[in-house]
């Protein structure tokens, strides 16, 4: 395992057990930093780099989580003039978008966990796995799937 795949399994322990820190509500945070205007061409690879390695992370989580447990989703958006993608887990949501004008790239993070008035991205890829722990303390009511009939 990863060290990222052992930090999901420490969070949110294995099925027969109680999740641990999910009771006692959020403690992570993101490292975010006020978003800067960039080259377009940097902004665009810095937003692929890091949607990559956020579906990487997903990946790695949902392993952990297995079937009986919500998942995290991971969704992209392409419009005119922006990059975008949503990872989820249960009610809980972050936003990452790239939008571009004028020859320069903005990013921005947009979650259930949002503090402040100025426009933030993540201080890099770093910072993504604290996002995605951060998603799955929001929203602990959602960790374990409820039984479905057959």
């Amino acid at each position: 395992m990863t060290p990222f795949m052992t930090r999901v399994a420490e969070l949110v322990g294995t099925p027969q057990q109680d999740p641990g820190q999910l009771a006692q509500g959020p403690t992570t945070v993101p490292r975010t930093r006020i978003s800067e205007r960039v080259a377009t061409g940097t902004g665009a690879d810095r937003h692929v780099a890091l949607r990559s390695l956020a579906e990487q992370y997903v990946c790695e989580a949902n392993a952990v989580l297995g079937s009986e447990r919500e998942q995290l989703g991971l969704v992209d958006e392409t419009l005119p003039s922006e990059l975008a993608f949503t990872v989820t887990f249960g009610d809980a949501g972050a936003r990452c978008s790239t939008t571009f004008a004028d020859g320069r790239a903005v990013g921005r993070l947009v979650g259930t966990f949002d503090e402040g008035d100025d426009e933030r991205e993540l201080d890099g890829p770093d910072a993504l796995p604290d996002l995605l722990v951060r998603l799955i303390e929001t929203a602990p009511m959602q960790a374990t799937r409820t039984a479905q009939p057959s």
